[in-house]
């Protein structure tokens, strides 16, 4: 892929969950998107001594990340801590696209 690269050409979708594309991938970075039709969930979870931060391009979510709950359009971030629990709802009429940032898992 080079060292460039468009939001949209890793837009998706998946009706059965949420679509997702790796977008770069080194031993240090992992950058993705995340896409949700409406209605569709990211369940809670939580990743192991990594940080995660979503960025949110187009759509509206729920994002709750530990114990606060928001909700957030497009130019939102939210960013969930290391082993803290973190999940998406989309509660939008459209899709809910998200670019995604965190530590790769380890090997």
């Amino acid at each position: 892929m080079g060292n460039f690269t468009h939001y949209s050409e890793h837009v998706g979708a998946n009706k059965e969950r949420w679509f997702k594309s790796t977008i770069f991938l080194s031993p240090n970075m992992l950058v993705g998107m995340d896409c949700l039709e409406p209605g569709q969930v990211q369940p809670p979870h939580s990743h192991h001594g990594r940080d995660k931060c979503y960025f949110v391009i187009e759509g509206e979510g729920e994002f709750t990340v530990g114990d606060e709950t928001r909700r957030l359009g497009p130019g939102g971030l939210a960013w969930a801590p290391a082993d803290v629990s973190h999940g998406v709802r989309n509660v939008g009429d459209g899709r809910l696209t998200m670019l995604i940032a965190m530590a790769p898992e380890p090997k």
